[in-house]
């Protein structure tokens, strides 16, 4: 597998799959390019640099004792009864949603054998089932029914995934790190199913030269013995996910200042963006931004960083006007920071709310 720190550029693409690592609640990540650019090479390497993960033995979920909020029902019975479940230490895989994927195969269904041989009926669980705590990788997302895709999307904000089948009602764990991939020569998805993915970033062709002769011999070198390249740029890939690692540990402790909050709003209000979601999810990204960065807080620079690949892909005004591009949104950004009237010591408390 190509390393991840061995691809070249797509800094921005990089930073979306990384905010996404270290709270996978913000939503999906799109990635939007012609052929050739890459994208496909940088999903497939992004296991690599996610931490291990400990989850419950034999659980068909993978539900991972560190989060009790998402888990099966089996796992929360037992920490409800004081039973610690055995667990194990894995590695993070990446589960490919398949372009011809029904219904039934992505959220499961009835086990038709056993019920036929033995008129029970049991839950044989999906795709969504097999990406709890993974990365569930949509190829040519553009191309599936938006059926399909809601669904995943659905399972992806909420961390569930619930299944109504003749008779069965199922609700199990579905947390998951969404990626999809896109040729927008191929068509381009509808504006409700654009602004339900979280980040959004367009991977544009290399134009330098030396940047593109830097590709081409790393493509040669890994060509010629993958091993050895990939062993050149393992420690920096070690490096990434002790990084995302404790990244998680201290984003619930990353302070939010009410003046990063109304500059968000202001600016989100004065580009007349649609939906609470770029206000919502430029937040949520800048703290995670901050924990990457080993900030205590969101600062100006964080909300800067973030907020292209939070907004850039949203319609405005009722979807009568286009997306803004990234240099009036950092304009716009900029100036309503220079506004916004709460002093930087004051900060957001869930508290004060209810």
């Amino acid at each position: 597998m190509f390393p991840f720190s061995g691809i070249v550029g797509q800094d921005d693409a990089k930073l979306a799959l990384a905010i996404a690592a270290v709270d996978p609640g913000i939503g999906g990540v799109l990635l939007s390019g012609m052929k050739g650019t890459g994208k496909s090479t940088l999903v497939r390497s992004y296991v690599e640099i996610l931490p291990d993960q400990e989850v419950v033995i034999d659980c068909i979920y993978g539900c991972s004792p560190d989060d009790k909020r998402f888990l099966c029902d089996q796992c929360r019975q037992s920490f409800d009864n004081g039973i610690e479940p055995a667990t194990i230490t894995r590695r993070p895989s990446l589960v490919t949603v398949p372009l011809g994927v029904t219904e039934d195969r992505l959220l499961g269904t009835i086990n038709v054998e056993k019920l036929l041989q033995q008129g029970e009926q049991e839950f044989q669980p999906g795709l969504m089932a097999r990406a709890n705590n993974q990365v569930l990788y949509v190829d040519e997302v553009n191309l599936l029914p938006d059926n399909i895709t809601d669904d995943v999307l659905d399972a992806c904000a909420g961390g569930i995934n619930t299944v109504e089948r003749e008779g069965i009602s199922v609700i199990h764990p579905a947390r998951f790190i969404m990626v999809g991939t896109m040729n927008p020569e191929e068509g381009n998805l509808r504006p409700q199913i654009l602004d339900r993915f979280a980040f959004s970033v367009k991977i544009e062709t290399e134009v330098n030269p030396l940047k593109r002769i830097e590709i081409i011999e790393r493509n040669l070198a890994w060509e010629a013995d993958s091993e050895r390249f990939s062993k050149a740029f393992k420690k920096s890939d070690i490096r990434l996910r002790e990084t995302i690692s404790a990244a998680r540990s201290r984003l619930g402790n990353i302070r939010i200042p009410l003046s990063s909050i109304e500059t968000v709003a202001g600016t989100m209000a004065e580009l007349k963006m649609d939906g609470q979601r770029p206000d919502l999810v430029t937040i949520k990204a800048a703290r995670a931004w901050a924990a990457l960065e080993k900030h205590k807080e969101i600062t100006q620079d964080a909300l800067m960083a973030v907020a292209p690949i939070c907004a850039c892909h949203r319609t405005r005004s009722g979807g009568m006007n286009q997306p803004p591009e990234r240099e009036e949104l950092l304009s716009v950004l900029k100036n309503e920071a220079s506004k916004a009237s709460s002093k930087p010591d004051q900060y957001f408390d869930a508290d004060s709310i209810v």
